[in-house]
């Protein structure tokens, strides 16, 4: 880091070191022909004076420069100085964001920075150069004019844009999207309910997720934005706005149809949950309020701080008065007051279950009677929880799922895939044909018997890697054993990874030491080959940074911190938010990852694709599947290795090793 004071504080953009001031350093050499006391309107100056100015200075020396100072070019825009560092890049000296902002049109072309000369389209200006910064600064601004001058000639070609044809009409009052290009070719996108603006977005990635979180539209299986907001692709179908072109109307037609529907309206909009990465809970929280009898908006990270404000009847008032939220991390739990002035969870029933449609259209609940895990929710399930009517007074109950659908023809005789459903109690009442999200692990009392734990697999048959493939309702899976196994809640992936590879270790009875490309790690060699580096070895690895993964052949299988690589060492498919749960073997003695149900759709690519990389990594000993499909697989599972979170000694966990008891 170069973070030394300049020695000429007092001078902050002087040049000191050249012979010349910093004006003629400004001043073209074709300029300066005139010489000293003729007259003033002989002299010709330029009509526009460049817009950067480059000149030197000293940095102190610093501790690891041994009592050496030394000089650096610098750039000026306005007040604003940039120190051309040497071995640094554009991104990281560009902290006044001229790029972004608008001040430069572009990043220098070809500009590189070593500790004696800099050079920029494809012209070096040596450092110890007395007239250095005026050769440098004669550089950029030549650069600046011929970048300014290529984007005014692409404006001036472009024809002017013609008025969107709104395909909406103006006196529709249900919530549908407004797609509009101003004057200046930006294109604008209104989510409006009734008279009201419920959001506007650019088109961005960002808007849209932001539509997204809101629960405003469906979220696209896939989302690309042009770097110039000038075209948008989702699902495959491109929309342009380049060259003059208008397709407004397409894309507005586009959103009214497929990513808004009525089953997202008919909610309140008072409080909205966002995502942030750089909150505690990764969410943040807005909902109005009043300070001072003034009303504003308040948006802080979901904590439960904000939870107070939240049911603060004098400040805020949106929540029912009986009704209690706490943040016990990491999850979030709902009561209600009993008249007593004691509390309890809310009631088991429909009035307390959120119902909403996941990204690829299957209908999931949320219970409000349990803690909800903000781990597996989404800002959207999030915004859905809050304004549901058994905590939002002011929302109103949404029409049922199945009957807010759009009207379609009615489904034929055709044989739909069957559904794997293992009854874990023998006396259990029917389901509504819904996938649950989340199931409490304790359900009430007066429930308890009439409930049954159902786990669903609703995945195609034909989408299924081998050892996933589903079973006849008849015909119990082997893995049943496993259940309470498996639902226990797995500790932080550090943890499981040295953990469960320990575990490992003496079950395989060998392991050594050596190293997965650059890192160092420990490997359990499976063949007969005990070099982690021989192409042909297959075994598991565990890195210095905690990695656990499987290698065969140079197919590969990798968890780190809720990412997972799947596919050869070359190339692969990268998982972001993918648990992983418990490591098995199966009968076929093949290694399973076990990781968290939603994993099959964090890959971002489509099922067809990732279906044949875990054929693939079957054929070559390894398989992954969800918990639902491990207690619904005709695989058996023999051995299986979990950390789990609940442990008799926090101080000292403990890896768990579950055996099959052979008959």
């Amino acid at each position: 880091m170069w973070t030394n004071p300049p020695a000429t504080q007092n001078q902050p953009d002087g040049d000191w070191l050249d012979p010349k001031p910093p004006f003629s350093a400004a001043i073209p050499a074709s300029n300066q022909r005139n010489q000293p006391g003729t007259q003033p309107q002989s002299i010709s100056l330029p009509a526009k004076p460049p817009e950067i100015r480059v000149g030197k200075r000293v940095v102190l020396p610093g501790p690891s420069r041994k009592g050496k100072d030394f000089a650096v070019f610098t750039m000026r825009l306005g007040a604003e100085t940039i120190e051309l560092v040497p071995l640094k890049n554009w991104t990281q000296l560009d902290h006044y964001k001229w790029t972004a902002r608008g001040k430069l049109p572009a990043e220098p072309a070809g500009l590189e920075i070593a500790p004696d000369h800099v050079k920029i389209a494809g012209e070096t200006v040596a450092l110890n150069d007395p007239a250095g910064s005026t050769k440098l600064e004669r550089l950029f601004n030549e650069w600046l004019r011929f970048e300014t001058e290529t984007l005014e000639l692409k404006r001036k070609k472009q024809p002017p844009p013609q008025p969107a044809v709104s395909v909406v009409q103006p006196g529709s009052l249900g919530r549908h999207v407004r797609v509009e290009v101003d004057k200046r070719g930006q294109v604008h996108i209104h989510c409006i309910e009734g008279r009201e603006i419920l959001a506007s977005i650019g088109l961005t990635v960002a808007g849209f997720n932001s539509l997204y979180q809101q629960g405003l539209i469906r979220k696209p299986h896939n989302l690309q934005c042009g770097a110039l907001h000038d075209w948008v692709e989702l699902d495959g179908e491109l929309y342009s706005f380049e060259k003059g072109r208008n397709e407004a109307a397409r894309l507005e037609q586009s959103l009214n149809e497929r990513y808004i529907t009525t089953a997202t309206t008919g909610h309140a909009k008072e409080v909205v949950v966002l995502l942030n990465a750089a909150a505690p809970t990764g969410f943040d929280i807005q909902f109005p309020v009043l300070v001072g009898g003034v009303p504003e908006i308040h948006r802080h990270h979901l904590n439960q701080e904000s939870l107070e404000l939240l049911q603060d009847r004098d400040h805020c008032g949106l929540l029912h008065e009986e009704i209690i939220v706490k943040f016990i991390p990491p999850d979030l739990v709902f009561k209600q007051k009993t008249p007593d002035g004691r509390e309890q969870y809310l009631a088991w029933g429909p009035e307390n279950t959120v119902s909403l449609t996941d990204d690829e259209d299957r209908l999931l609940s949320i219970c409000l009677s349990q803690p909800l895990n903000l781990l597996r929710l989404n800002a959207a399930e999030l915004t859905m929880v809050f304004n549901h009517p058994a905590i939002h007074r002011h929302a109103k109950a949404a029409a049922p799922p199945d009957m807010a659908r759009e009207a379609g023809p009615a489904p034929t005789a055709s044989p739909l895939p069957k559904r794997v459903r293992v009854q874990l109690e023998t006396q259990a009442s029917p389901l509504p044909k819904q996938q649950a999200l989340f199931k409490p692990s304790k359900p009430p009392p007066e429930v308890a018997q009439t409930k049954p734990l159902v786990l669903e697999n609703s995945l195609e048959p034909d989408i299924l890697a081998p050892s996933s493939k589903l079973i006849e309702a008849d015909q119990p899976s082997p893995n049943l054993w496993l259940t309470d196994v498996l639902t226990q809640p797995a500790l932080q992936h550090d943890w499981f990874a040295c953990l469960a590879y320990g575990k490992m270790a003496q079950w395989f009875g060998n392991s050594s030491e050596g190293k997965f490309g650059p890192s160092p790690c420990w490997f359990i060699s499976l063949g007969e080959l005990m070099d982690i580096e021989d192409p042909v070895f297959k075994g598991i690895f565990l890195t210095e940074k905690r990695s656990l993964g499987f290698l065969n052949q140079g197919q590969l299988v990798r968890f780190c911190n809720g990412v997972a690589f799947i596919g050869t060492q070359q190339q692969g498919l990268e998982g972001i938010d993918v648990s992983l749960a418990a490591v098995g073997l199966d009968a076929r003695q093949r290694v399973v990852f076990l990781l968290s149900e939603n994993y099959r759709r964090q890959f971002g690519v489509t099922e067809a694709i990732l279906t044949k990389v875990l054929n693939r990594l079957s054929e070559f000993g390894t398989v992954i599947m969800s918990i639902s499909e491990a207690l619904n697989s005709h695989e058996a599972l023999d051995v299986v290795w979990t950390v789990p979170a609940e442990q008799l000694d926090p101080n000292d966990p403990q890896a768990r090793e579950s055996a099959r008891v052979s008959a």
